[in-house]
C-alpha cells in the first residue's frame, strides 16, 4: 500500500486537536461532549456492535445501483461493477453507469453488461451549464438521481469503490447507514448554510457509498430549494462551492446523513454502523489480488483515490 493511510491517519490526528480546539470555544464542556461521543463512535460502536443479519424480506427490497464515473475512474470501474453483482444481497433493478460521453467507459458497461447513461440525462441541467468540476457533478448526479429511478431506495457507489465482501443495507425494516471516522470541518460550514444548522453527527458520512431513499432525497432537496428560495444545484454552487478554495468543502454523503439524523421520526428507520472501509492510492489497483489476501476479513470495500478533478 502507499503512504495515503499514513498521510489520512496524521490528518485524521490533526483534525481531531483542530476540532476540539475549535468546540472548546463555545465551552470545554461542549466539546468534551463531543470528544466523547466522537470517541464512542470511532472505537466503542466500532469494535463491539452486532453483526448485521438481513431476513429474506430485507433481501427481497428492490435497489437501482448508481455509479457516477470519469475516464480516470477506467482502471477500477469493471472491479466495481463485478464486485456489485457479486457481493450485493438485494434484487437490483438495475446498474447504471452515470459518465460524460465516453467510448471506454461504455466499453467497460457493456462487457459488464449493465447500463450506460449519459450524464445529462441525470443531471438537474446540462454539465455544459453547471460549469462546475467533475467532482461536484457527481454528486449532483447521485442526488438528482431520485427524480429518474423506480426503486424506493438507490444505492450510490463511487466508481473507484469495490466491494471485498457480501453487502446487505437493509436489517430487520430498516436501512443500513454507515459512518466513517474522519471529521472534517470544512464540512460545517457547508451544512450550515445548506441545511440551517451545523452537523449534528461527530464523525462522517463519507463512506464513498451509501443507500439513499428517494422521498428522503426529495424532501432533503425542496427543504434546501424552501430556505434558500433558489434551485438547489443553483445554491450549491453560488454560496459553497464559490466562497471555498478548498473544492472539499461540500459532500452529498454528509448533507444526506445529518438531514437523516436531525430528523428524530426518520433515524428510527435507519440503522448506524461502522463502514470498516479501507482506501488507496489509485496506483495500487494494479495490485488488487496481492492486496486482498492481506487484508483484514472485516473490511468491507476498498477505494482507490485518484483526485484529479
Amino acid at each position: 500500500m502507499c503512504r495515503l493511510n499514513q498521510i489520512l491517519m496524521l490528518k485524521k490526528i490533526q483534525i481531531a486537536f483542530s476540532s476540539c480546539r475549535r468546540e472548546s470555544a463555545k465551552s470545554w464542556g461542549y466539546a468534551l461532549r463531543w470528544s466523547t461521543r466522537r470517541f464512542y463512535y470511532r472505537f466503542i460502536k466500532r469494535y463491539f456492535s452486532g453483526n448485521i443479519f438481513s431476513d429474506p424480506t430485507d433481501q427481497d427490497r428492490e435497489i437501482t445501483v448508481v455509479i457516477p464515473a470519469a475516464e480516470k475512474d477506467a482502471p477500477v470501474l469493471a472491479h466495481c461493477l463485478k464486485s456489485v453483482k457479486m457481493m450485493v444481497r438485494h434484487r437490483l433493478s438495475s446498474i447504471l453507469v452515470v459518465a460524460p460521453e465516453s467510448e471506454l467507459l461504455k466499453q467497460i458497461s457493456l462487457e459488464a453488461g449493465v447500463t450506460f447513461i449519459f450524464e445529462d440525462e441525470i443531471l438537474p441541467i446540462p454539465a455544459s451549464e453547471l460549469n462546475c468540476r467533475g467532482w461536484l457533478l457527481q454528486q449532483f448526479i447521485k442526488l438528482n438521481t431520485a427524480f429518474h429511478v423506480s426503486t424506493k431506495d438507490y444505492l450510490v457507489l463511487d466508481a473507484d469503490t469495490v466491494f471485498l465482501k457480501p453487502q446487505t443495507f437493509f436489517c430487520s425494516g430498516k436501512t443500513v447507514l454507515r459512518y466513517a471516522d474522519q471529521y472534517e470541518l470544512l464540512y460545517n460550514r457547508s451544512l450550515q448554510m445548506t441545511l440551517g444548522h451545523a452537523r449534528r453527527f461527530p464523525v462522517s458520512f463519507v463512506t464513498h457509498h451509501m443507500v439513499l431513499n428517494v422521498g428522503r432525497v426529495k424532501k432533503l432537496i425542496g427543504h434546501i430549494e424552501r430556505q434558500n428560495k433558489q434551485p438547489w444545484y443553483e445554491y450549491i454552487l453560488g454560496n459553497i462551492d464559490e466562497q471555498h478554495n478548498h473544492k472539499i468543502s461540500f459532500s452529498e454523503y454528509e448533507l444526506y446523513g445529518n438531514y437523516i439524523v436531525t430528523q428524530p421520526a426518520w433515524r428510527r428507520n435507519f440503522r448506524v454502523e461502522y463502514w470498516h472501509g479501507q482506501e488507496a492510492c489509485a496506483e495500487d489497483v494494479t495490485r488488487l489480488k496481492q492486496i486482498l489476501r492481506g487484508m483484514d476479513g472485516k473490511i468491507n470495500t476498498i477505494s482507490f483515490h485518484q483526485h484529479t478533478q
